[in-house]
């Protein structure tokens, strides 16, 4: 089939490509049971804290999604807003185009269950590449959360729609 542009579309591998996502296997990480990763806010209200790596550089060798992530554990109950990222290089932060997405998350007083997955949208991560997470709170503390994340295997379409350089989406 050709699409109005005169690019070929292979309906039939793009089914299949979206076949796999919704059936793909998944993996979580950190694979180890007893560790998190701790994202910590900045210690004022509604700024990020620092970049914290999530998953290790060249730790997944095909290109993938992140789609859950896992509350392990909450000091403080507030609101939080999560964001992830990925970078190539392993000491360089995600730059604003390498931000995946975000989530938000309200956790009431008692924290009565801390330990649940959030269904994550997000960009695929290049093969072997870091990824990252950092998070903001509402109470101006310096919170923390214990994460893990949900990842599977991404495989593209035959005409992807180009991804925004800006965030969080040009004017």
């Amino acid at each position: 089939m050709i699409d109005k542009e005169g690019k070929i579309v292979d309906t039939l591998y793009n089914v299949a490509v979206q076949e796999h996502h919704e059936h793909s296997r998944s993996r979580v990480y950190p694979q180890d049971v007893q560790a998190t990763k701790t994202l910590a806010a900045a210690g004022v209200a509604n700024t990020f804290g620092s970049w914290a790596e999530i998953i290790p550089i060249t730790t997944v060798d095909f290109c993938y999604e992140v789609v859950g992530l896992v509350i392990e554990a909450a000091d403080a109950a507030t609101t939080y807003l999560i964001q992830l990222g990925y970078s190539t290089a392993g000491g360089s932060d995600p730059t604003t185009a390498q931000i995946m997405g975000e989530r938000r998350l309200i956790l009431g007083t008692p924290i009565a269950k801390a330990t649940e997955i959030l269904g994550f949208w997000s960009q695929n991560c290049p093969a072997n590449a870091k990824l990252w997470g950092r998070i903001k709170s509402a109470s101006g503390n310096t919170d923390e959360l214990e994460v893990s994340v949900v990842v599977i295997r991404h495989i593209e379409i035959t005409n992807p729609i180009p991804l925004l350089t800006t965030w969080p989406w040009s004017t």
